[in-house]
């Protein structure tokens, strides 16, 4: 019994080794966004995020700013073919932690996801995957404001595995058009690409509000 006790105190301090890591790297790469990435790169995002978006407000809201940050640094591409999220690993010259290597690929691999909201519970929420219909529970702690996330939203998130649950690591993005939810479905059972390749070039065009 003791030792069933120990293995899973051992894997719970894992996970939130792992939680307060994840926690460190998405700091650092907001720093890098905001203070080391070229204010031109910046401007001609925004541009291209426009012309993709038909957007013809002049300002954005908070919300849609956080949206085109989030764009900006795991989906837009630069000239030379790299995500600003790629760009921050390379830039990264000082000895790496073990971890880094962890936190990078699972980092690399995230898309903006729809899931519908099943429960919240302080700070977590069970959710279903709209595209796998999996159902699944989201470790939310490190949002960076408090929101009111409601049962049955159809919500927009990046989310990293951390053993049996996801852990966000974007804000909360809440989609209430069902028939954006819909169009996305079939745009995505139409597509020859998988979902997450799909997600990863046009999740924006649905999750945009």
């Amino acid at each position: 019994m003791d030792k069933i006790v120990d293995l899973k105190l051992i894997r719970q301090e894992k996970e939130d080794r792992l939680i307060t890591f994840a926690a460190q790297h998405i700091g650092e790469l907001h720093y890098f966004v905001n203070r080391k990435v070229n204010i031109r790169e910046k401007v001609k995002a925004k541009h291209i995020f426009r012309n993709k978006n038909s957007i013809k407000t002049i300002e954005f809201t908070d919300d849609q700013e956080l949206l085109f940050r989030d764009w900006f640094t795991f989906d837009y591409l630069t000239l030379k073919g790299l995500t600003i999220y790629q760009s921050y690993v390379s830039s990264q010259t000082s000895k790496l932690h073990p971890l880094h290597s962890v936190i990078h690929a699972l980092f690399m691999a995230c898309v903006l996801e729809p899931f519908r909201v099943i429960k919240v519970n302080n700070d977590h929420i069970h959710a279903e995957k709209l595209l796998t219909k999996e159902v699944v529970e989201i470790n939310i702690k490190l949002l960076n404001k408090s929101r009111d996330i409601k049962e049955k939203e159809n919500i927009f998130i990046r989310t990293i595995p951390i053993y049996d649950q996801l852990l966000c690591i974007s804000e909360v993005y809440v989609q209430r058009d069902t028939e954006v939810i819909n169009r996305l479905l079939k745009d995505i059972e139409k597509s020859e690409e998988n979902w997450r390749t799909f997600l990863k070039k046009y999740s924006i065009k649905y999750t945009w509000v």
